[in-house]
């Protein structure tokens, strides 16, 4: 681990993949691994190359993939500017200083970034993992041992590189070619090692979106063909106002929909009906990186997808025959709060004894919840030992098959304490929130349209320190306007992401929130409820009408209207707050009986 332990630093002697050797129809596809890591090895006769080509083409995308905003480069124009004798400016001498640093910086400083994808050899198959730069997307191909014949297996991780020599190579790939998959260490070890700083905090992201497999969720399945068609119109059009979101609305008996926004526009699906228990309405964001399943498509069986909830990944399980490609989009559109708010209740608790040895050596084989379960003897005890584990980088959750499966992501299992925050700005929040009444919303104001104002006062009795803060979340999940009187928040505003004091008002705001939605299933709940909004939708063949029911103390508030518009309003004032509060689970009541789905969950 780096000095400043933001970093892990991980030593690799990794070759890029050399050009396929042919002779005649028989192609022999080698991918070098790390020289450094273990002597896992495989070479096989590939049943369906055409399918591995693509799959690998769809991984590398997924490894390369940064959909981060990137800085216009402004050094022609400022030295345009010098040249003309305008005033050396701060922004100058930083512009400066960035420009030398990039250029002149340590060698090992510019090897920061993630690791290269990583790869698991069993009799279980090939596993092979990528996680995306900007730490969105993440991937698992599972190539099973009956897409493959003559194997020859030598069990164990590592690494390997997926980049522009690999995809060069793949071009050589045929389906009518015999093409035999060689993967080794002997190319790599021609080259001379190189050291790479690993930033913790993609680790981390890695291990949550690995944790969040463990959720329950909706499971639902498309056709290739319904893919094929959300692929399309994002191609054809191009949302110019927010929310762009893909919603999936979940009744249970009829095919799911897919309702692509701002547009409205209505996808039914093909692949069977929807079998969950309950209605639901999910939406999920960044969906144009689902073009990276398009060169799958006509490949692929089926499309499971799982919906973890709002804000939590969406897996995409796309069954390829014999191969399996796993995707997860993260739920959260704001980069500066990833993993914040959603991934908060997800922290392993400590497992007692000695489980997590016990889930370690059961898993050298993919085992399910309850087969781990079976091993430790207490399905939580298995569940906290598996999270710990993730956290460690030594399990990964398979989504495909339900199971969990050993792999060391690093050759030296991380410390799950130095991952348990993001940064020092999230473990001060959390600081704060243990502290009772450190942390306090005096404001939960729904805007509509332009989504909720949250406001709050945060005392820091350590700091001898009070702070008032606030901000509006978009119905995108975004920040689009924040105060806090904080040292870094007046100094910078959000351009060092948000303060102290704004992520402890927005964890308490997202524990709260599901503290009521877990209440209001029940008599006594419901009897705590003040003050809440809920959003109904009802699909129709002409379009859809939307209502929003207010509760607010007193009074109940209703706006509906086609689509996204609310052109009617009708306000009801009680006597007393239990009147309003009857009123308001009544007409609830009501709308539900007449085919109205609850979207609420589905908003940002």
């Amino acid at each position: 681990m780096s000095e400043t332990e933001s970093f892990v630093d991980v030593r690799t002697r990794l070759a890029s993949a050399p050009t396929p050797h042919r002779d005649g129809d028989d192609l022999t596809l080698t991918l070098p691994s790390d020289a450094e890591r273990g002597a896992a090895s495989f070479q096989a006769a590939i049943a369906r190359p055409d399918v591995l080509r693509a799959a690998l083409a769809a991984m590398t995308d997924v490894r390369t993939s940064d959909l981060r905003r990137k800085a216009a480069d402004r050094s022609d124009y400022l030295q345009f500017l010098l040249k003309q004798g305008r005033k050396a400016t701060k922004e100058l001498w930083e512009a400066q200083k960035r420009f030398l640093e990039a250029q002149f910086a340590p060698v090992e400083s510019r090897s920061e970034g993630p690791l290269d994808a990583v790869l698991t050899v069993g009799d279980d198959g090939l596993r092979v993992e990528v996680f995306s730069a900007d730490e969105s997307s993440y991937a698992q191909l599972h190539v099973t041992p009956e897409a493959y014949a003559d194997a020859k297996v030598g069990a164990g991780t590592t690494h390997v590189a997926l980049d522009g020599a690999l995809l060069e190579a793949l071009d050589e790939v045929r389906a009518y070619r015999n093409t035999t998959l060689v993967i080794g260490k002997a190319l790599s070890e021609r080259i001379e090692p190189a050291d790479r700083r690993v930033p913790l905090r993609w680790a981390r992201a890695l291990s949550q979106v690995q944790a969040s497999a463990t959720l329950p969720g909706d499971e639902l399945e498309l056709a290739p063909i319904d893919v094929y068609n959300i692929l399309l119109t994002l191609r054809m059009q191009r949302a110019k106002k927010p929310p762009r979101a893909l919603r999936y609305e979940l009744v249970p008996g009829e095919a799911p929909r897919v309702v692509l926004e701002p547009w409205d526009k209505v996808l039914a699906g093909h692949a069977g009906d929807f079998e969950g228990a309950r209605p639901n309405v999910v939406r999920t964001w960044g969906r144009r990186r689902l073009g990276v399943l398009a060169p799958l498509l006509p490949y692929a069986k089926s499309i499971r997808v799982r919906l973890a909830g709002a804000g939590l990944p969406t897996f995409y399980v796309v069954d390829l025959g014999g191969m399996t490609l796993t995707l997860s989009l993260s739920g959260w559109t704001d980069r500066g709060w990833a993993g914040i708010t959603t991934f908060d209740l997800l922290v392993a608790d400590a497992p007692a004894g000695d489980a997590t040895d016990k889930v370690l050596r059961a898993a050298a084989t993919p085992r399910s919840l309850d087969e781990l379960a079976g091993e430790v003897g207490d399905r939580d005890a298995a569940r906290a030992a598996a999270l710990t584990l993730m956290q460690r980088g030594q399990l990964l959750a398979d989504v495909a098959s339900g199971a969990f499966r050993a792999r060391d992501l690093f050759a030296t299992p991380l410390d799950a304490d130095a991952l348990r925050f993001r940064d020092a700005r999230e473990a001060e929040a959390h600081r704060l929130l243990a502290v009772d009444g450190a942390v306090q919303l005096t404001k939960v104001h729904d805007l509509g349209a332009d989504g909720v104002r949250i406001e709050g006062v945060i005392e820091d009795a350590a700091a001898h320190r009070s702070y008032e803060t606030g901000f509006t979340i978009d119905r995108e999940g975004r920040t689009v306007d924040a105060t806090c009187t904080s040292p870094q928040f007046r100094r910078s505003g959000l351009r060092e992401g948000p303060s102290a004091p704004m992520i402890a008002l927005r964890l308490l705001y997202a524990r709260q929130r599901a503290e009521l939605e877990r209440a209001r299933e029940t008599e006594e709940g419901r009897k705590l409820i003040r003050a809440e909004t809920r959003t109904l939708v009802r699909r129709e063949k002409e379009g859809s009408t939307t209502l929003r029911v207010s509760l607010d103390d007193r009074k109940v508030v209703l706006r509906g209207g086609r689509g996204a518009t609310f052109d009617r309003v009708q306000r009801l004032f009680f006597l007393t707050a239990d009147e309003a509060r009857d009123e308001y689970f009544r007409r609830l009541d009501a709308c539900a009986k007449k085919g109205f789905l609850d979207a609420t969950r589905g908003d940002a």
